[in-house]
């Protein structure tokens, strides 16, 4: 039987069967205000991401990043501008015993708003700790996921 090594929702490496990996299409912004990005922590590790979430049904890919970005920030007045890279990643979510195939659609998009719900109110079981940052003030070390290839595309942004 075959096995993939991935990462859990706690940055462990653990290693599962390969047919335990189901698809998960997913959106995730780069939401930029005056120069800077909207991260949030996640609750498991405490490592930086990005606004964002599954694909739901027969959404595209853009409504699905609106969505997501409405229910994790509070933000609905979001410019899609374009997207930025397609990733790959093998996941484990340990909480739900999920195993996912998972492919990341990065987004650059702009807003004016500034705002963002507090914790509590934010529709996600990981993402808390909502705020905006310099993206040359993340380091590859900050990031829970891809940190490499994440921290590329934040390199690669032109604000």
């Amino acid at each position: 039987m075959r096995t993939i090594k991935c990462k859990n929702n706690y940055g462990d490496i653990v290693e599962l069967p390969e047919a335990k990996f189901q698809p998960r299409p997913s959106v995730y912004a780069f939401l930029i205000n005056n120069g800077k990005i909207l991260v949030c922590k996640n609750k498991s590790n405490g490592k930086l991401w990005f606004p964002g979430g599954g694909i739901e049904g027969r959404e595209t890919p853009e409504r699905a990043l609106l969505r997501e970005c409405a229910e994790e920030t509070g933000i609905t007045d979001i410019d899609i501008i374009r997207p930025l890279a397609t990733l790959q990643n093998y996941f484990y979510y340990e909480p739900e015993d999920l195993a996912m195939n998972a492919k990341l659609h990065f987004f650059v998009c702009y807003t004016n708003c500034t705002q963002v719900i507090p914790d509590e109110q934010i529709q996600d079981d990981e993402a808390r700790g909502l705020h905006w940052i310099e993206p040359s003030k993340i380091s590859p070390e900050d990031l829970c996921d891809l940190n490499q290839e994440i921290h590329f595309l934040l390199c690669s942004l032109t604000l």
